[in-house]
């Protein structure tokens, strides 16, 4: 019973005494009324409180972030029995966000709808849905709980890239590196003795010539057309309000990279940095493409510990960055970060940076600092192609190919 029920209750209790004490009749009816109509209210409402099952549907398969879901509702008893005429309907998106829709009875189920406007990226449980009925009076209600778990995932928006921004060169002058291509995934580690038992393929006849016994090739796997985005996700260096924080502008960034690398058919992996670290790997073609995607839907900017530490790790651990071409995605520029980004550089790497500057996404006003723009810098004159994204840019032309645009005068 609902708080005015159980004041219209009081009321009539209260008029009950006055006519009493006063030794009148007139009031009795009124009194007896008022008791009779919560009651009658909550006999209905009990009445329509049974089980009831509900199914949500969303018009589009695939969402991208930014734009608006229709999420149609349809409920209906689980046994036989009454509906109500209206009802409201409480669905939980996540832990924290309640939306409110209204049912309305068609036949033999209540239909409604809600609308989410411009739906951030993100993977969003709907759960722990309710049902409120109440008598038109608004005396009684009763809240019925709708046990169905259903999952949507919002998708990163993807660009598309008219080639990439390491092709295009370093602004300090230095010419585009391209990406190698080789099917061989071997190089010659060293040369050791012949061992009793072992095949003559990989024996080296210059070496065992001048040594005057087998000498044989030790060979090891070198990944040479394979590219890696490595996706930073550093709690501290996330700025800015959601859908358009630092980490929203890295994730559409390694997402284009990643497609643009997956239509052309070369091999590629994601390590994102977060508090579980994953690593995902690209075949040829898109097969693990939706996998991936998924992923980076879901991700959140929660490690506790920065980029540097882990690619210091890395190079030791039994998961190294061992890729061609690594495409680091970050906001957390530092100088730190640099000295290990170039040591990339120095072990047969070829790393390029896409650097989200988190102080434009800044709403305080403070100073600005510049040890990252100091950092990026000497990245650049090291050779070390840098993308740099500011709040407001396009990522689709700052991840593209420069393209040099001749503009004719007429005469």
């Amino acid at each position: 019973m609902t708080t005015r029920g159980r004041r219209l209750l009081l009321l009539a209790a209260g008029l009950y005494l006055v006519s009493w004490g006063f030794g009148t009749a007139v009031m009795f009816p009124v009194a007896v009324g008022l008791v009779l109509a919560p009651l009658a209210a909550l006999g209905w409402v009990k009445a329509l409180d049974r089980p009831m099952l509900l199914r949500r549907r969303t018009g589009h398969l695939e969402l991208t972030e930014g734009q608006s879901v229709d999420v149609g509702l349809e409920v209906r008893p689980d046994t036989g029995g009454p509906l109500p005429g209206r009802a409201i309907l409480l669905d939980r998106l996540g832990s924290t966000h309640v939306v409110e829709a209204e049912v309305v009875r068609r036949g033999r189920i209540l239909r409604g709808r809600y609308e989410i406007v411009h739906a951030p990226r993100g993977r969003y449980r709907m759960d722990g849905a309710e049902l409120l009925i109440a008598d038109p009076f608004g005396l009684a209600h009763a809240r019925i709980q709708l046990d169905r778990a259903d999952q949507m995932l919002v998708y990163p928006r993807v660009y598309d890239l008219e080639g990439l921004f390491t092709d295009g060169g370093t602004p300090g002058g230095d010419r585009g590196r391209s990406m190698l291509h080789r099917t061989a995934g071997y190089d010659l580690h060293s040369i050791r003795e012949h061992q009793q038992g072992e095949s003559l393929r990989r024996v080296h006849w210059r070496s065992t010539a001048r040594r005057r016994q087998l000498m044989v090739k030790e060979l090891q796997d070198t990944p040479r057309d394979e590219a890696c985005v490595v996706l930073d996700g550093e709690a501290a260096a996330l700025t800015g309000a959601s859908p358009d924080t630092t980490y929203d502008v890295q994730v559409r960034a390694a997402a284009s990279l990643l497609r643009r690398m997956s239509d052309a058919g070369q091999r590629s992996s994601l390590i994102i940095h977060a508090a579980q670290r994953t690593r995902h790997r690209l075949g040829f073609g898109s097969g693990d493409w939706a996998s991936v995607l998924g992923e980076l839907a879901a991700t959140e900017a929660d490690a506790p510990r920065p980029l540097a530490d882990y690619l210091a790790e890395s190079s030791r651990g039994p998961d190294p960055v061992d890729a061609a071409r690594v495409f680091i995605v970050t906001a957390g520029m530092s100088a730190v970060l640099a000295e290990r980004i170039l040591n990339l550089s120095s072990a047969q790497c070829d790393p390029a940076v896409v650097w989200v500057d988190g102080a434009t996404f800044s709403a305080n006003g403070r100073a600005r600092d510049t040890a990252p723009e100091a950092a990026a810098l000497r990245l650049t004159r090291s050779g070390i192609a840098v993308a740099r994204i500011r709040k407001g840019d396009h990522v689709g032309q700052a991840l593209s190919a420069p393209v040099l645009r001749l503009v004719v005068a007429r005469a």
